[in-house]
């Protein structure tokens, strides 16, 4: 039978404790005494241990740090009248002296609390610390593992890794995995990374594991596209296994060895993997060991393209000044703070004030130890970047993440809707993201009507509308309920001739549509949630090519529906920011080459423009980048796409222009420029580059547009 042993000063409390657990049927003792618990600890050994902070003559902290030194394994559960703070604290001072805590109960606490904390279910319930659980079983001295062992199983690949899903904490959509190590010791059984991680550096085999790691990693990455069904119903989920990132720990001793991280830009290339797809997590304490080595080593790996997560993140004792020095792109809040939040006040005011931090630096924020569906709505209310944890999926073996992403193929229709629902998307205001491809779509195909359309339960809602006057329509007389049935473009050239639309009121009364052509706009791992489709009032032929291009057009909402927007724009402006632009830009590019359609870059740079600002002050600079987006947005198209490139650069792409257009544009850019006047005026650069070839890249039209550059003055 299940004992607990309750250590309080007030025997009213105790008894009150021990007829809580009777009925939780747990054989409960109480004793009011020191001495008298340690006995009972040696004699009983009681599988729970209540403990109250506050006692004479030995107070909570003090029989915290005797049990440590008895190695105790019991679950401990501290309980006080202090403040909630003070318990947390008591709770993390426990757990560094080795102990397992399961839980903290605040005085007065309610009866349901104790018995689940003495049934274990407090973790489903995202309140009991991390380390619970963690000591419950014997340690494996370190003189059990011989560096042979260690070797060994580097050798053989007996370390082998498990992937934990990450997930867009906005829309829930998949974003990445994080490869956790695991080895299975064929005499000692399970042994944990908080284990064999310590043995490696110790032994001087840390960067043989981590290659090992980066190496099975890799090319699990690599193959997890090419393992789906070749059917067309996988494209879309092929696709997003393309794009998905991948997370690796790394060690602080293994970060000086620049000799490993040129072997893994190599392995990327090799396997065909951009570099910007890996995150190298790094704590927080080996980030900050040594700034000034860390923002040389960091900078390089910045500079392969590999992106930075400081995890752990609230634990160590980083300075802001470093924080802002140092390339990292990601914080990782420490799952201590996320396993609390629900019910420590003090867990959210740091998670807050990480993510607040996180995006003033241009970060992304992630958040690890998610254990419940409140917290991630938490995360969610408060702009979390990126969540993961058990609440979404536990680590598994490779072999079964095609499983739990085919058991996310969600073909029924209320799983359909659940999807749709977790993006936040449907009866949100107009967004230019959307608009822009709609804008795009109209002209590429020269019809009046272009819809991103989301297929609700009895409407069809239009995300983006352009040359309808209407926001909805109804769901069973809608075009697209029969497009999103299907995988590929669905075209209907002449409506009045089409046996199941011709007696259709869209076809007989406004907008009274002849031809229709509709893409399925795919999320998640594949649900067809709507389409962008392409209506007009005459009838029309489709060829194959037109579809290929709508299907590329239709990719592009499909990426918008993926993209973290937030960490897209520029703050100032309201513009696209340089990753933003990139990430747009090389898609718009392939469209060109796709559909064998001109486009052309634009750079503007704004002429002194750090003495304009030390002349004038931070206030007349943002005033002077306000009124030059501005002119950019009235010059331009609004199918183009436009970014604040850098401090004081811009840039545009406009895609199908005729070979006058770019001058033409410039002309116009100058005329509407002249005609505002400034108080304040300020010159400008301007340059151009066409797409010349189909392996031209944006890369070097920036580069044939800044040397083309001419001085424009106000």
């Amino acid at each position: 039978m299940t004992r607990l042993l309750i250590l309080d000063d007030d025997p009213l409390t105790g008894q009150t404790i021990a007829n809580i657990a009777a009925t939780a049927g747990v054989d409960a003792k109480y004793v009011d005494d020191p001495a008298l618990f340690f006995n009972q600890i040696r004699d009983w050994q009681p599988h729970f241990i209540a403990l109250d902070l506050i006692m004479p003559g030995m107070d909570g902290v003090q029989v915290m740090a005797e049990l440590a030194r008895l190695e105790c394994h019991a679950e401990i559960i501290i309980s006080s009248g202090v403040g909630g703070r003070v318990l947390d604290a008591a709770a993390r001072s426990a757990a560094e002296h080795g102990l397992n805590i399961i839980g903290v109960l605040a005085k007065p606490f309610s009866p349901a609390r104790l018995r689940a904390l003495l049934n274990h279910e407090t973790n489903s319930e995202g309140t009991a610390p991390a380390m619970a659980g963690a000591m419950s079983a014997e340690p494996i001295p370190q003189d059990k593992i011989s560096r042979e062992d260690l070797l060994q199983a580097i050798e053989q690949q007996q370390i082998t890794l498990a992937y934990q899903p990450k997930i867009n904490c906005r829309t829930s959509l998949l974003a990445g995995f994080e490869a956790l190590a695991r080895w299975n010791h064929p005499a000692l059984g399970p042994v944990g990374p908080d284990r064999f991680i310590p043995l490696a550096e110790h032994y001087g085999l840390i960067d043989q594991l981590t290659e090992s790691v980066m190496i099975q990693a890799l090319r699990w990455l690599a193959h997890l596209p090419r393992s789906l069904d070749e059917s067309v119903e996988y494209d879309y989920l092929r696709r997003r296994l393309r794009e998905i990132t991948l997370s690796i720990n790394i060690s602080a001793s293994s970060l000086n060895n620049t000799d490993l991280f040129e072997r893994m830009a190599e392995y990327c290339q090799s396997m065909g993997i951009h570099p910007e797809r890996l995150i190298f997590e790094l704590t927080e304490s080996c980030a900050m060991e040594d700034p000034t080595s860390s923002l040389d080593i960091l900078t390089r790996l910045r500079m392969k393209g590999f992106h930075l997560s400081i995890d752990d993140f609230g634990t160590g004792y980083s300075s802001m000044l470093q924080l802002a020095r140092l390339p990292f792109s990601e914080i990782k809040i420490d799952k201590s703070f996320v396993m609390t939040a629900a019910a420590s006040k003090e867990s959210r005011t740091v998670i807050k004030t990480i993510i607040e931090l996180g995006h003033g630096l241009g970060l992304y924020t992630s958040a690890e130890g998610i254990e419940s569906d409140e917290t991630l709505e938490y995360l969610r209310s408060i702009g979390c970047d990126l969540a993961q944890g058990y609440a979404i999926a536990r680590p598994m073996a490779p072999e079964a993440v095609l499983q739990w992403l085919s058991g996310g193929r969600l073909s029924d229709e209320s799983s359909r809707m659940k999807v749709l629902r977790s993006l936040n998307i449907l009866d949100t205001r107009p967004d230019e993201r959307f608009d822009r491809i709609t804008r795009l779509a109209a002209r590429l195909f020269r019809v009046p009507i272009a819809l991103f359309t989301l297929v609700d339960t009895n409407r069809q809602w239009f995300k983006s509308n352009l040359g309808l006057n209407a926001k909805e329509t109804a769901r069973d007389i809608s075009f697209c309920t029969y497009a999103i049935e299907q995988e590929d473009v669905m075209v209907v050239p002449d409506a009045t001739l089409d046996p199941i639309f011709e007696n259709n009121p869209l076809v007989l009364q406004e907008p009274n549509i002849r031809f229709y052509a509709g893409c399925p706009v795919h999320a998640d791992t594949g649900s067809r949630l709507g389409t962008l489709c392409l209506i007009d009032r005459e009838p029309r032929d489709f060829s194959k090519h037109d579809k290929s291009v709508l299907r590329h057009t239709a990719q592009m909402i499909e990426n918008e529906l993926t993209a973290d927007f937030l960490a897209h724009a520029d703050p100032l402006t309201d513009m696209l920011n340089r990753r933003g632009f990139d990430s747009r830009a090389h898609e718009a590019l392939a469209l060109c080459h796709d559909a064998e359609l001109q486009a052309c870059l634009f750079l503007f740079d704004l002429v002194d423009f750090k003495s304009f600002n030390e002349r004038h002050g931070p206030a007349a600079g943002d005033k002077a980048l306000m009124e030059f987006s501005s002119l950019l947005r009235e010059t331009f198209r609004g199918s183009d796409l436009i970014a604040r490139y850098g401090d004081d650069d811009f840039v545009v792409l406009m895609i199908d222009i005729e070979a006058l257009g770019p001058d033409a544009a410039l002309k116009r850019f100058r005329t509407i420029a002249k005609a505002i006047k400034q108080p304040l005026p300020i010159s400008y650069n301007a340059g151009w580059a066409l797409l010349e070839h189909p392996k031209d890249s944006l890369q070097q039209m920036v580069l044939r547009a800044s040397d083309r550059m001419h001085t424009e003055e106000p």
